[in-house]
């Protein structure tokens, strides 16, 4: 007889495969740390973790990968354009209000100029009103008048429009002038 003896996972002919021994649990020091001096947060409850599976030596073992360069490169570049992102949004905003606080200073200083244009046309305006009503003035158009050569009449002649008559006054009397058809 055969004294083999089989046992799960293990071929006839072949030996038992010794049971593996337990492994010393090392002392962690992220695991004697409270939580929050170890980076996880506030204390909270953790589950215990289940106990690893190991599989027998017949049954393949699968492949574990370590952190590839590629998982951080993606991640660095992810932040990396996120903050580029945000860069150019600041920049951008910063632009905008550079051009808005200009236009702005610009329309301002047109106002200013339009203001005081405005303020001297009113003042050219006023003055040329008191020119005209001081050229308007009795002895203002008398002293023109002598200027250009004329001189007053010494006796006025005044027509009737409706039967035609002539009168005749003297431009000097005092108490004013008598003209046919005209009431003061």
């Amino acid at each position: 007889m055969n004294n083999t003896v089989t046992t799960r996972g293990s071929r006839p002919g072949q030996a038992a495969p010794e049971k593996p021994r337990p492994r010393a649990a090392r002392p962690s020091p992220a695991r004697d740390m409270p939580d929050r001096l170890a980076g996880r947060g506030p204390a909270r409850l953790r589950p215990a973790a289940p106990a690893p599976v190991r599989p027998g030596p017949g049954t393949p073992q699968p492949v574990r990968r370590s952190p590839s360069p590629r998982g951080t490169a993606r991640r660095r570049s992810a932040r990396t354009r996120f903050i580029l992102l945000v860069i150019g949004l600041l920049g951008g905003g910063l632009v905008c209000l550079l051009v808005i606080n200009t236009t702005l200073a610009a329309g301002s200083l047109q106002i200013t100029k339009l203001q005081q244009s405005n303020a001297a046309a009113t003042q050219r305006a006023a003055q040329l009103q008191q020119e005209v009503a001081s050229e308007q003035s009795p002895g203002s158009i008398e002293q023109r008048a002598l200027r250009l050569g004329l001189r007053p009449q010494q006796v006025l002649h005044f027509v009737d429009l409706r039967d035609g008559r002539r009168y005749s006054t003297a431009a000097n009397l005092p108490a004013g002038y008598h003209v046919p058809g005209y009431t003061p």
